[in-house]
């Protein structure tokens, strides 16, 4: 492979598309997998609604609504088990911009960024979907019964899921962004309040109207912040360290080619050469 720093415009195209075809690959090889046991995938996802106290009656509206909700679990399983795959290829692609990187540092962004995923889509199925599925079928209960196409339910739940999940990677796209230089620990304490105002705005729209959902939402995004926060000034605070082949070398009396050089003699001149003595213009008397 070409060195990335050393490629034009149309190579790292090239480069990106081999690894989006690369994430695409891993995704699909994990999604056939997950259709093999897309029965017990449907049961996890509809779990939440069938435990609720009031009854909830989900339906297949069309033929193919049972394929179709089959194939998007199998999806969105699939594109979870393959997240350490995409983040590698992600993070392998923004790489260069970030200088001289170790195999540590590409192992601990894998995990990172998986973990942080996997807890996001845990918050999501345990907390946030529970109190929005409430919410929502507390409305008019009294009137109208809750019977929901599985399709729309599904899509409505893969949606939830998916957005905690990336909400969560705020802590690895924060070190992302301060390892190349865009984010700085200053300028996120600086735009606090606004983040805050973002915040509520983000868990708003996120999550059903109502209060209860929307703090359960904030407050973790709020706690991811200051994470994120804290986690630029421990990048910029180790950039800062000097390291040892940055220290000054040490003075001594040696020249830099590591010789003492002596002083010149006084009978000699700079350019080594033994000066004549001046001429006074007399003569010695020829010999008799």
């Amino acid at each position: 492979m070409a060195d990335p720093n050393q490629m034009n415009f149309l190579e790292h195209l090239e480069e990106l598309r081999w690894r989006i075809l690369k994430c695409l690959s891993a995704i699909i090889i994990f999604a056939v997998l997950a259709f093999i046991k897309a029965d017990l995938l449907i049961g996890f996802l509809t779990a939440p609604a069938l435990r609720l106290n009031e009854k909830v009656v989900l339906q297949a509206l069309k033929v193919s609504d049972m394929f179709m909700v089959q194939l998007i679990a199998s999806l969105m399983t699939g594109l979870i088990l393959a997240s350490p795959v995409v983040i590698y290829q992600i993070w392998r692609f923004v790489e260069p911009a970030m200088g001289k990187t170790s195999r540590r540092s590409t192992l601990f962004i894998v995990l990172f960024g998986t973990f942080f995923l996997l807890v996001g889509v845990s918050f999501g199925y345990l907390i946030l979907l529970p109190f929005s599925l409430r919410f929502f079928t507390s409305l008019g209960r009294d009137m109208v019964e809750a019977n929901y196409s599985i399709h729309a339910y599904l899509g409505y739940v893969v949606w939830m899921l998916l957005a905690a999940g990336l909400v969560f990677q705020l802590p690895v796209i924060s070190l992302i962004l301060t390892r190349i230089g865009l984010l700085t620990p200053e300028f996120l304490r600086k735009y606090r309040k606004y983040a805050l105002i973002g915040i509520l705005v983000f868990a708003a729209i996120l999550t059903p109207p109502d209060p209860l959902s929307q703090m359960f939402m904030a407050i973790p995004l709020l706690g991811l912040y200051e994470l994120s926060i804290i986690i630029s000034k421990i990048l910029v605070r180790k950039k800062s360290l000097p390291s040892v082949s940055d220290e000054p070398p040490p003075e001594d009396d040696e020249s830099p080619s590591g010789k003492i050089e002596s002083p010149p003699d006084d009978d000699e001149s700079p350019s080594g050469k033994t000066e004549s003595p001046p001429d006074t213009g007399d003569e010695p008397p020829p010999d008799e």
